[in-house]
């Protein structure tokens, strides 16, 4: 539990508000907070306010991964202010430069808690002295997280509380385990869209894994189908460009069983991953308004691919959705 912060710090001698301030921190990154409803149950961390449990109450399975020291610790980080690699470290605005780290610094920052019902949570994340010093605009980041019927829908809205336009990408990034049930292997389990599909594949470069102007052109063959396989993901993460379908679902071709992520239309790219070191039993899907810096990137924020630009005082919305299939 965290402590009241409403205790009135002009009464503390400094040594115990450092003590109040230093323990309050500790308590809030182990934090988390749990919703529900007849049907599931999702824990959300207030560090990054990440879902690190999506669990079926009816049977018991749990279908987001639960993270490993060997190989990938996070379960569904919120990708903001930059989705995917930073070229050097760094980007630039107007010629300066600011380090950033790979997908930004959200997944990172203790969430305060807005709004919170049984089946409801709505956590806040705003600008500060220390996100200024290496991302300098002033935004809100709230994330709403919903449970209907064998669903969780997740709204992310970026507001600009600053005086200038505000550059950011955004994106969602969930492991999803994979088997969902004991005596099957990771690949008994296909990726099917909602309609056969012409996407391109985006190439990295090699060794960095940069994108670059290269494509596979009609990845899927004009079909929906990605058959899974931990080979598939060799060359780092599958970046889909030009999708038609609203939906995509993973299922294993022994069940109807499966994990429904819906609303992918809207965004620019999707990402597919698991980790490459170590066939691990897990698969990312990775909607996404924004990409990593191509090889040629310039660096300055601007000019970055697939980058938002939004007007003070506007709002921009990030909306998907995961459903539990049976």
């Amino acid at each position: 539990m965290i402590l009241n912060s409403k205790l009135n710090f002009a009464l503390l001698p400094a040594f115990l508000i450092s003590l109040f301030t230093v323990f309050n921190s500790i308590n809030a990154q182990n934090d988390t907070v749990e919703i529900y409803n007849n049907h599931l149950k999702a824990k959300i961390a207030l560090k990054g306010a990440e879902i690190i449990s999506l669990f079926d109450k009816t049977d018991s399975i749990e279908y987001i991964w639960q993270g490993s020291d060997e190989s990938w610790k996070k379960h569904s980080p919120i990708l903001f202010p930059f989705v995917g690699k930073i070229k050097g470290g760094f980007y630039k605005i107007a010629c300066k430069k600011y380090k950033m780290k790979n997908h930004g610094f959200a997944s990172r920052k203790i969430f305060k808690i807005s709004e919170q019902s049984p089946s409801k949570l709505v956590l806040v994340l705003e600008s500060n002295p220390s996100t200024l010093k290496i991302y300098p605009f002033k935004f809100r980041l709230t994330v709403c997280y919903s449970l209907e019927g064998n669903e969780l829908k997740v709204t992310n809205t970026v507001e600009n509380i600053d005086t200038k336009n505000i550059f950011f990408s955004i994106g969602a990034h969930p492991g999803f385990n994979i088997p969902f049930v004991p005596n099957e292997k990771f690949e008994d389990y296909f990726i099917e869209f909602d309609t056969t599909e012409v996407a391109d594949r985006i190439v990295l470069s090699k060794p960095k894994g940069y994108p670059t102007d290269s494509l596979l052109r009609n990845y899927l063959g004009n079909g929906n189908i990605l058959p899974l396989n931990h080979d598939l993901f060799r060359d780092r993460v599958i970046i889909l460009r030009g999708l038609k379908s609203k939906t995509l679902t993973i299922r294993s071709k022994n069940s109807k069983r499966g994990i429904r992520v819906k609303g992918i239309d809207k965004f620019q790219y999707l990402g597919i991953w698991t980790f490459v070191k170590k066939d691990e039993p897990f698969v990312c899907i990775e909607p996404w308004y924004g990409i990593s810096d191509y090889v040629n990137s310039s660096g300055e924020i601007a000019e970055k691919t697939g980058i938002q630009s939004l007007e003070s005082g506007k709002v921009f919305k990030m909306k998907y959705s995961i459903e539990i299939q049976k």
